[in-house]
């Protein structure tokens, strides 16, 4: 339950930053279109049920990759190696979002130029059943911290658990999106700035911790189970009169 706390925070902290600048456009295009017939609540929540189910939907899918691999390379070692390789991929995504290392990993990620022409309908043609589907299509553009999160998601090596990660992480953008819908773009740059970077930072420290948990199961793989908890095999101490 704490990896899910985490990645909502994560969520909610990288929307007021990541996302914001990322999908700000398209919310703001359609939000302008909406206000001319009065401000609606329900065009901004389906938009964001359908990012949400987007990321569920991508959950399945790793989830799908981690227990794959679980069962090709074995249960007691699969769990270190998704952990590993998740940790090292949301450090990078991390490092490259904080403009430390290049953007040679966003530059490689295939899609937006697939959704492009899709999307560009859909803000031109406005109403609720578009907007959700602007939401849904949304979720699939390349973006390092879905695949971030997407990483993390399958490290779990269970398509439930990988599809829960996903859900918290999307319910966390939930509040950014909404909030610059409703309000039509009055937050800070400068504010989002700083809430982006603390965000980074914490998807570093969360990467760091993922790999270390890796590290740890591979060594210890007696003690790792396959729901992800680390069980000590500590003795217990010997009871009084034994």
């Amino acid at each position: 339950m704490a990896d899910y706390f985490t990645i909502f925070t994560i969520g909610l902290l990288s929307s007021f930053g990541h996302c914001l600048g990322m999908c700000g456009g398209f919310v703001m295009a359609y939000s302008m279109q909406l206000k001319r017939g009065g401000t609606l609540v329900s065009p901004h929540v389906l938009y964001n049920i359908g990012r949400v189910v987007t990321y569920m939907l991508l959950g399945v899918l790793f989830g799908l990759v981690g227990e794959t691999l679980r069962v090709v390379v074995g249960i007691r070692q699969y769990q270190g190696i998704l952990q590993f390789i998740a940790g090292i991929f949301m450090v990078l995504i991390a490092l490259e979002m904080g403009g430390w290392l290049p953007g040679y990993l966003s530059n490689a990620l295939p899609g937006y130029r697939l959704f492009k022409k899709g999307i560009g309908y859909l803000l031109q043609r406005v109403n609720r059943r578009n907007v959700l589907l602007l939401g849904f299509f949304n979720g699939f553009i390349p973006c390092g911290l879905v695949y971030a999160a997407g990483a993390k998601a399958a490290s779990s090596g269970s398509i439930p658990e990988a599809v829960l990660t996903m859900l918290f992480f999307g319910l966390g953008t939930f509040p950014a999106m909404m909030a610059l819908g409703l309000s039509a773009n009055t937050v800070s740059i400068k504010f989002r700035q700083r809430v982006f970077r603390a965000a980074t930072l914490l998807v570093i420290l969360f990467g760091v911790f993922t790999v270390y948990r890796g590290i740890y199961t591979l060594a210890n793989p007696v003690v790792a189970t396959a729901s992800g908890v680390d069980l000590h095999c500590v003795p217990d101490p010997a009871t009084p009169g034994e």
